[in-house]
């Protein structure tokens, strides 16, 4: 059910406007009539052709990550404050955080100041290890769900495809069920069947992230850069002005090998910004419980890359070579 402006739901918020719409989601502007404050309400809007016997799990999954947000308290994160469900639905309400996504910002300025999307980095990496240290993974890092506020301040929101983790239990569930953005998803997120993402998933995303912050573009999407090894330009040579230490982070987070990336948000804080990640001892001792999982086996996956078109490709991440297969439409990966 799309919701219109003026309608009340659940009796208490008000609908201004929609703000966005895709994946499985809406999320509006709304007012708490209680409280008289403005409020995000977030509705979950299954998929077309989603079956009937689906949706009770789809609802658990979406009351599962009002949960996760509820627990979470950081500066750069939104707030989640309430979850109910009305007419076979879901919502969740959360803060709502005025200002503009920085994939518009950047559509309207171009490329971005350096030290102005350094001092974002830095905001959203505590945000993201804030995140790691209590279990999840956000695995949607993109320009489109960073908000910059009218105070210029970075705030990450949308957890619609994080991963709650356990340590005990590297193979463990997904909030919701979704591939990520082919620009800003590292090849491991697109194994299907073992869910092989870890810390290292968002070190790959938030690089993407900064990189078209400042090459005033997204950087290519994951089938080019496999079957085209170069073409994943450095920043410095799209622009001027841009630091070799900014620069080199930026590619050593978009490694496609995860061993080859930072292992945790703390590392790539400090190559960053060279000071210690704030309470980085809890980050790194969950990181190096989940990094293991990726390593040390040697098995085949394929999945479906739908935004590949006819071509197939085959990586191995323990040498690092691609190869192209033709006529076929999956991506077999070696981990």
């Amino acid at each position: 059910m799309t919701l219109v402006p003026g309608q009340v739901i659940y009796g208490r918020y008000r609908v201004v406007a929609l703000l966005s719409q895709g994946g499985m989601s809406a999320v509006y502007e709304a007012v708490d009539t209680t409280l008289n404050v403005r409020c995000a309400l977030k509705e979950m809007m299954p998929y077309p052709g989603t079956m009937g016997t689906e949706l009770p799990q789809l609802r658990e999954q979406f009351r599962q990550e009002a949960q996760l947000l509820a627990e979470l308290r950081h500066p750069h994160l939104p707030r989640v404050t309430d979850h109910f469900e009305e007419d076979g639905n879901a919502y969740l309400v959360m803060d709502f955080i005025p200002g503009r996504r920085l994939d518009e910002v950047v559509a309207q300025r171009g490329e971005l100041p350096e030290d102005e999307v350094i001092e974002w980095a830095r905001q959203l990496m505590e945000a993201i290890a804030h995140c790691h240290a209590h279990g999840v993974i956000h695995r949607d890092i993109k320009p489109q769900n960073v908000i910059v506020t009218q105070q210029g301040e970075a705030i990450l929101v949308d957890f619609g495809l994080a991963k709650l983790v356990d340590p005990d239990n590297p193979r463990t569930r997904t909030v919701m069920r979704g591939l990520g953005t082919p620009e800003y998803a590292p090849p491991e997120q697109y194994d299907t069947r073992r869910g092989r993402t870890d810390p290292r998933t968002d070190v790959y995303s938030l690089g993407a992230t900064l990189y078209h912050a400042l090459a005033g573009k997204p950087p290519p999407m994951l089938a080019q850069r496999v079957v085209e090894p170069k073409s994943l330009v450095p920043v410095r040579q799209l622009r001027n002005g841009v630091s070799q230490t900014t620069d080199r982070v930026i590619l050593k987070a978009m490694a496609l090998q995860p061993t080859e990336r930072f292992q945790s948000m703390a590392e790539m804080y400090k190559a960053l910004l060279g000071l210690p990640l704030p309470r980085r001892e809890a980050e790194d001792a969950l990181s190096s419980e989940i990094t293991p999982a990726v390593s040390g086996e040697s098995s085949r996956t394929t999945i479906l890359l739908p935004w590949i078109g006819s071509m197939g490709v085959g990586v191995d991440y323990r040498i690092g070579v691609a190869g192209v297969i033709v006529g076929l439409i999956s991506l077999a990966i070696i981990v």
